[in-house]
């Protein structure tokens, strides 16, 4: 993992010094200010090409050469509405984040004011803080900047700190004061006694530059104080960070290292490169060009049409026409082309949606909410938690899902189960996945042991066995002897962190960065070999009802490059002599390699190997533990190399593991853990649903491959018997080792080959793998560029693939391969920090919120709390918002064909002389007023089938696979249906009304704008009713939708049209009167809506009878099982 470690510029910290330079605590996450809100918002609003087209029509508008409307802007309207709606929004969310910050900024903290005897504590606003200021932070207080630990009120000096802001994670975490820092201020129980100790010092902090990584910190003190002056290692334990919360003490007191912005939470609150776009909305990006294009188009046809009609020599010579200047002369006919091109882009200017993103934003928004609210998606009180709504279409079109194994498919809840010491395993039963196993291996299923009589009941242990408990009480034996060191090495080897009652005094549970540490000190626990107390110079446990006070020499922690943990531990059991060990625990492939050649052969071994196989089987995680004893000759001269590297300003952390490397070599192997983590409730239906739905889903997991396979069988991933649906290709990198055992890539890439040409023949017999089961070393050759086709060959025929002792960056690149190879959309779920990786990587990242913290959760688009309801967020919710936004999409783009190609067909008979055939007021309204409603009900709450309907048949989701809402062929339909009812509602009023037909009992003729009003008209009922076509949930807000619209139609046209008694638009008054009271038009207007509405109906029930989709054989089956079902008796 990269770090800032190896960085060679530092920082200069001065004690007590004010760094001006450096940027103050303020903390601002607002995007405006009172005074920019208005320019930039609009300079951000224009930037998008949709706003600033119109913003370039309004110009158009207002040039008196080319204007259509008056030279009034009445894009400006609808135009003016969508600016003002988002810029709300806009305001609303700018104005929270402002609330937030003055919040945040005028907490107050307590800051050392003077030196020595004269210091004192004084209030301080926490954005008044700078970097080389000593302050004091208090119990449940939140610390206020970076700072370095320099006291604390603990007698050993250390604190306890909640970083659930910084990381999501709830568990306490341990900082100390460095020891010789510590020792400098010395014990103070009374914070102004500390800061008069602790401002008599004359340091400095050399540390590394401000970065964003939370768990890494290099740096030095340098401090003069009563015994002269000393260099301090520095490292993250010794940091507290702004955004934690003090826990278990009643102060500390640091220096200020990193303030405001370059404190490291807001360097991990920075953006990132960009929000997800879905494929949808890039779709529509596309689909707009082609609209655009084909406006310009049409302009263009029209303009050079005009252009030749305006100078032929025969219109010339009709004088009616008007087409000659005041001098009698033909106009330039280049002039004429462009002022009516301009004019056309005009008249056409809806032929773009303006309201088509807000709309699909609107729409998205409201979806989330019934995701929120879908009760049948809670958990303990957890909601599904929506933290996007640009994604919820490409919910629907999930083509293989990435999913983690620990606390994702199972609870991450950890009990003790086994555990082996020298070739003996204790812990009786089957475990509930070996269970699984066999019930679908049609196996026999033993029952569960039952407790024995009076015995020990400890949390998060489930170890049943007489002969370990005989062996404890008989206290003497080899064998016990080497148990004792297993059960010591629990409770002394790990980070946990005891939560104290305050009541009672004791241990009330133990808090861990990993649920596996803390099953497995529960289970030390159990056997008598309790963890009482960490500080900063080792633990305190009890052993037989004995308080041992072990030293912790030196701790190296684990990471994912070491895969393994070490503590040197000094400590003195009574009665026997001081100690001095070397504890190490780790995967067994790590361990194994660093035993001592007399004890890697021996039986014991080789049968604690077989027995951790045989845990894994059982689908138990597995670790082994390993320890050496230590010469004090040796631990100095090691402690010696080990302080020079902590002290290292350059390259800390790769010196530190070249140290640590010389000393973790022949040990000797103490025993093998087994902790059990149950399954999910359903997970198996939820995957089993999911793949007949068309999905693949990945497992991509840290465990061994025994254990991997064993949990996809149980979950339904793999069959029970290999080779029943095809192949099952296994590798492994002990397969290709050599003779030395080392492993040969070039071996496995000719295997790949093999593979990957067999899949190919598969493929086009029309059949499929079983699965694939890789383990992480071949995964890391697989993944180079040379060998990804063959990868991805092999992967494309597979139901499934099972990644085996993966890291989170190959985690990553699968899912990166996956999506830019095969392009397709891809999901990635999981639930700790370790999956960030591939849910950031991923199209959509869901996070469960679970007991590794809220690290993936935080950096999800959608959050849920089981993962079972991933069926009901794909297959439900998601092909809902699919279908709905796809066909909201498409009919936007439809009514306005509808709405414009009218206005086309005028110019057709017209000549293309530019003549309106709308009001500009009505025109301007439509996408506004006219036609909102009904589509954004439409959009938020249509169902094509029943929530249980979606579940019972799930074959329903290959919908989004096929594209079958959105694609070339569909847009092109919209399009030809959108020309169709133009046709209609333009050529049936005006073969009806115009051209002289007198259609009133008074006698006059029809003029252009009554025609064009009934146009409108029928425009807008058209495009209402196709939303009624489409509809398959007939709730009630759809008929208030259409109501609505209707209503806002009758209250505009009848305002402009003087309904109300004075003269508003002098070219429409009167016309609401002649519409609604003229029976020969109300004809007109039912003849157009019928001709267009019932051919839709009928090709629609023509598709369904003679080329039916998935959704049409479902909706029969759901028919047929409602009229099946038997009737209530009333």
């Amino acid at each position: 993992m990269a770090t800032a470690l190896a960085r060679t510029a530092f920082r200069s910290v001065t004690f007590l010094k004010d760094d001006t330079q450096i940027c103050d605590n303020k903390v601002i996450t607002s995007h405006y200010t009172k005074l920019n809100f208005v320019p930039k918002n609009l300079m951000e609003q224009f930037s998008r090409p949709a706003n600033l087209y119109f913003l370039f029509l309004c110009g158009l508008q207002m040039i008196p050469s080319v204007s259509t409307t008056g030279q009034i802007p009445t894009i400006a309207l609808p135009l003016v509405f969508i600016i003002m709606l988002n810029g709300l929004k806009d305001l609303v969310e700018d104005y929270r984040r402002h609330k937030s910050d003055r919040e945040e900024n005028e907490r107050i903290t307590l800051s050392v004011e003077g030196s020595g005897e004269g210091a004192r504590l004084t209030n301080t606003r926490w954005q008044e803080v700078r970097v080389g200021r000593m302050i004091v932070v208090t119990q449940n207080e939140f610390i206020p900047a970076d700072m370095v630990l320099l006291s604390s009120a603990h007698e050993e000096g250390h604190c306890s700190i909640e970083t659930a802001n910084l990381d999501g994670e709830t568990n306490l975490k341990t900082k100390n004061v460095p020891t010789a820092a510590f020792e400098l201020v010395g014990e103070c129980k009374d914070r102004n006694v500390a800061a008069k100790k602790a401002s008599a010092i004359q340091g400095k902090i050399e540390c590394e530059l401000p970065n964003e990584f939370l768990y890494s910190f290099a740096g030095n003190i340098t401090a003069t104080g009563r015994s002269g002056q000393q260099k301090i290692s520095l490292n993250e334990e010794h940091v507290l960070l702004r955004g934690c919360k003090l826990k278990n003490v009643a102060w500390v007191l640091g220096v200020v290292i990193y303030t405001g912005k370059e404190s490291k939470i807001m360097m991990n609150s920075k953006e990132g490169k960009g929000r997800k776009l879905s494929h949808l909305d890039r779709q529509v990006s596309h689909m707009t060009a082609v609209i655009f294009g084909i406006q310009n188009l049409l302009c263009a046809i029209a303009a050079i049409i005009s252009a030749i009609f305006e100078t032929s020599p025969d219109n010339l010579q009709k004088k009616y026409l008007n087409l000659t200047n005041e001098s009698g002369q033909a106009e330039n006919a280049f002039v004429i082309l462009v002022v009516r091109f301009f004019n056309f882009m005009i008249l056409f200017s809806n032929f773009i949606p303006i309201s088509l993103l807000v709309c699909m934003s609107i729409v998205k928004f409201l979806q989330v909410f019934f995701l929120w609210a879908d009760a049948d998606m809670q958990h303990q009180g957890l909601h599904c938690m929506p933290r996007t709504s640009d994604l919820n279409d490409e919910l629907g079109q999930v083509e293989y899902v990435f999913s983690d194994k620990t606390g994702t498919l199972t609870c991450n809840i950890m009990d003790f189960r086994r555990f082996c010491v020298n070739g003996l395993c204790y812990g009786q039963g089957m475990t509930e996945i070996k269970r699984q196993v066999n019930i679908k291996m049609g196996k026999a299923v033993e029952d569960a042991p039952p407790p024995l009589p009076d015995s020990k009941r400890t949390p998060h242990v489930d170890l049943v066995d007489p002969a370990i408990d005989r062996l404890m009480e008989s206290k003497t034996g080899k064998q016990y002897t080497a148990v004792r060191d297993f059960m010591l090495h629990l409770a002394i080897n790990h980070e946990v962190v005891p939560e104290i009652d305050d009541g009672t005094g004791k241990i009330r549970n133990y808090s861990a960065s990993s649920p596996d540490e803390a099953a497995l000190c529960y289970g030390a626990q159990h056997f008598g070999y309790s963890f009482q107390n960490r500080d900063s110079s080792g633990v305190t446990i009890e052993v037989d009802g004995s308080m041992i006070r072990v030293q912790i020499l030196a701790t190296i922690k684990f990471n994912s490059a070491r895969k393994r943990s070490s503590v040197i531990a000094k400590f003195t059991i009574p009665g026997e002599k001081e100690r001095l060990v070397l504890y190490t625990k780790g995967a067994d492939s790590i361990i194994m390699d660093r035993l001592a050649p007399e004890h890697k052969d021996s039986p014991e071994t080789q049968q604690n190997l077989r027995i951790l196989e045989s845990f894994a089987e059982d689908g138990l995680r597995t670790l082994c533990l390993a320890s050496r004893e230590l010469t004090q000759e040796e631990t100095d001269a090691w402690l010696k190399r080990w302080n020079e590297a902590q002290l290292a300003t350059e390259k800390r952390e790769e010196k530190q593991d070249a140290v640590s490397e010389g000393l973790e070599v022949n040990l000797t192997m103490n025993g093998i853990t087994g902790i059990e983590d149950r399954l999910q409730e359903g997970v198996s239906d939820t995957i089993v649903k999911i793949t007949r739905g068309g999905i693949k889903v990945w497992m991509l997991t840290g465990d061994k491959i025994e254990t991997a396979v064993n949990i996809g069988v149980a979950t339904g991933l793999l069959e029970a018997h290999e080779g029943v649906k095809g192949p099952r290709p296994v590798l492994t990198a002990k397969d290709y080792e050599d003779a030395k055992g080392d492993f040969q890539p070039d071996k496995l890439s000719t295997k790949l080959k093999d593979f990957a040409e067999h899949a190919r023949m598969t493929a086009e017999r029309g059949k499929m793998f079983e699965a694939m089961v890789i383990d992480g070393k071949c995964l890391e050759t697989a993944l180079e560029p040379t060998n990804t086709a063959d990868f991805l060959a092999i992967g494309r025929v597979c139901r499934t693939v099972v990644c085996c002792r993966v890291s989170p960056k190959q985690k990553g690149a699968v899912v990166r391969l996956i999506k830019e190879s095969e392009k397709v959309i891809t999901l990635a779920i999981g639930d700790g920090a370790n999956d960030c990786n591939m849910i950031q990587s991923a199209d959509v990242g869901v996070g469960i919120r679970g007991l590794e913290g809220l690290q993936a959760f935080n950096v999800c688009d959608y959050g849920i709390s089981q993962f079972r309801f991933l069926r009901l967020l794909l297959l439900v919710h998601g092909r809902w918002c699919y279908r709905r936004v796809a066909i909201l999409a498409n009919y936007m783009f439809y009514k306005n064909i509808v709405l414009v190609l009218p206005q086309y067909f005028l110019g057709c008979v017209s000549g293309f002389s530019g003549q309106k055939l709308y009001n500009d007021v009505l025109y301007q309204s439509y996408n506004v007023f006219f036609t909102f409603l009904p589509i954004m009900v439409f959009g938020v709450l249509d169902q094509d089938v029943s929530k249980k309907a979606s579940l019972r048949y799930p074959e329903l989701y290959t919908a989004g696979h096929q594209k079958m809402y959105m694609n070339r062929q569909v847009f092109v339909r919209w399009m030809v249906r959108g020309l169709w009812h133009a046709l209609a509602v333009f050529f049936v009023p005006y073969c009806t009304m115009a051209n002289g037909n007198i259609t009133h009992s008074d006698g006059k003729a029809n003029d252009i704008w009554l025609v064009g009003t009934v146009i409108f008209l029928l425009v807008c009922t058209v495009s209402n009713l196709t939303v009624l076509v489409e509809t398959f949930y007939f709730h009630w807000l759809v008929h208030v939708g259409i109501l609505l619209s209707a209503l806002a139609w009758f209250m505009v046209q009848g305002y402009v049209s003087g309904l109300h008694g004075s003269v508003v638009n002098s070219e429409l008054y009167g016309s609401t009167q002649r519409i609604l009271g003229c029976p020969m038009v109300l004809l007109v207007i039912f003849v157009s809506c019928s001709s267009s509405v019932l051919i839709d109906i009928h090709l629609k029930g023509f598709e369904c009878c003679f080329f039916p989709n998935i959704l049409h054989h479902v909706q029969a089956r759901v028919l047929t099982d409602m009229h099946s079902a038997p009737k209530r008796v009333k």
